[in-house]
């Protein structure tokens, strides 16, 4: 069954970008391939950039779209050939989320967006995923 992680942050959507790359990495280092799923291009287009300057020292191999990239960014309403790692940066819960072996939903204070991510974590509690929840609030920052 799919395990869901929130990880909750105290800055704004540029502070998420930067922990979406951080667990992008380590999912990587454990083999393991990541849909980043986000709400439009402009962000998709951000994301894209910052993975190519995440680390001096480090190569994240990433396309835009669902190809068979290992890390592959999209706005797409479809998940591709990806199964391990989702990093849900939208709202809503994509209606496959449930093919992945995890989910990973990053919340950050911005009111509309918060209560979505409250309403999937109650989502998947009435439905019996196993979840976990991480305050970074005091600890992550960009």
């Amino acid at each position: 069954m799919t395990s869901v992680s929130f990880y909750k942050l105290a800055g704004d959507q540029e502070v998420a970008l930067a922990l979406a790359c951080q667990l992008i990495q380590k999912s990587l280092k454990m083999n393991q391939q990541v849909l980043c799923l986000v709400p439009d291009n402009a962000i998709a287009q951000q994301l894209d950039e910052k993975l190519w300057g995440f680390q001096a020292t480090a190569f994240v191999p990433h396309a835009l779209g669902v190809d068979n990239a290992p890390v592959a960014i999209s706005t797409e309403a479809e998940p591709g050939d990806h199964h391990q790692i989702l990093i849900n940066l939208q709202p809503q819960i994509p209606t496959w989320f449930s093919r992945f072996d995890r989910v990973v939903e990053i919340i950050y204070p911005q009111p509309e967006y918060e209560q979505a991510k409250r309403d999937n974590f109650k989502f998947y509690k009435e439905r019996g995923y196993a979840l976990s929840f991480h305050d970074l609030t005091d600890k992550f920052h960009q």
